[in-house]
């Protein structure tokens, strides 16, 4: 019987059904697969959820029994974590195995992919290749060949271990937010687990420098990009961004930003946040405000950590400033 459906696979929701039949349409829909499954024991149930971080998603798909599927490319950056279960996944030469707890890459984003399932329960992250690019320093609109997972598998267990606690802590701490309330924090986070994904997986993603980047990591440059984030320190503002408001590639604003200033154009961008919540906490009525909302307001979506680099910038803890003390 199904029990929830909707009609759009993807608006962040939940779908759930005994339905074998149910199932597989649904998955064909959602994913443009061409599928075979076992008919699964009585009564078990197949689930899926899905929720959005700004352009990133997260989904939990259970299925109790054995299914194979092909699909055309996916044209995003996925990893899944394995949650209980096995699956084996296959794209071009490369055939990855997987069991409980194993994290893996499911494909190259830009080729078609296969793979077979047996009774898993799988946790999705999909990252745009956008995004991805963009936090590894990639000028937009490059014509290089697409980025490249050079094998599916993390680089340590550390890594891997490092990737479920950064995905349950934007299921269980960012997305827990009231809905609209928090807009830097969800940026933040989809760049974290793009971030993080850069970290734990081999890639092609980060490029080589070259000389031109050298040459442009000036002064001018880093006036220039400075100029741009505090005229919209509130915006969805990324590397690119910057790079593109300064006319040079986002390595040579990297470059320019180490040399100059001995930091890096996002740990600036964090200053300039903080100095706003700062004057924001000495303007609240402690009555009326939160630290947790200003800081909320500023991107910082970790209250610990917005705390200890207050009390280092300023020598005192924001809650004190809010006080007016």
């Amino acid at each position: 019987m199904l029990q929830q459906s909707h009609a759009d696979p993807s608006d962040g929701h939940s779908f759930r059904t005994t339905e074998v039949d149910v199932a597989r349409d649904w998955l064909k829909a959602a994913y443009g697969t061409s599928l075979r499954m076992k008919t699964p024991a009585p009564h078990s149930s197949f689930r899926y959820t899905r929720t959005n971080a700004g352009p990133v998603s997260l989904s939990t798909l259970a299925l109790p029994t054995e299914y194979a599927y092909a699909t055309r490319p996916l044209g995003a950056v996925a990893v899944t974590h394995v949650v209980g279960g096995r699956m084996v996944g296959e794209c071009a030469d490369d055939v990855t195995e997987a069991g409980p707890g194993d994290v893996l890459a499911i494909s190259q984003p830009h080729l078609p992919y296969a793979g077979r399932v047996y009774g898993a329960e799988l946790r999705a992250v999909t990252v745009p290749i956008a995004l991805v690019e963009e936090v590894a320093g990639r000028p937009p609109g490059h014509t290089a060949r697409p980025l490249r997972f050079s094998r599916f598998t993390p680089v340590s267990k550390a890594m891997a271990d490092q990737w479920k606690r950064t995905v349950g802590y934007v299921e269980e701490s960012v997305l827990a937010l009231p809905e609209g309330g928090a807009r830097l924090v969800v940026d933040a986070a989809a760049r974290m687990l793009a971030a993080v994904l850069l970290a734990a997986f081999p890639t092609d993603a980060h490029p080589d420098p070259v000389l031109a980047d050298t040459r442009d990591a000036t002064p001018q440059t880093v006036r220039r990009a400075v100029a741009f984030m505090e005229s919209q320190p509130d915006g969805e503002i990324g590397l690119a961004d910057m790079a593109a408001a300064a006319g040079v590639t986002p390595r040579a604003l990297q470059y320019a930003f180490r040399s100059h200033l001995d930091t890096t154009p996002m740990a600036y961008l964090r200053r300039v946040r903080l100095a706003l919540a700062r004057a924001d906490l000495v303007a609240a009525e402690p009555a009326r405000d939160t630290v947790t909302a200003i800081a909320h307001r500023w991107g910082f979506h970790h209250q610990g950590r917005f705390s200890a680099a207050y009390r280092e910038a300023y020598g005192e803890l924001p809650r004190r400033t809010l006080a007016g003390a």
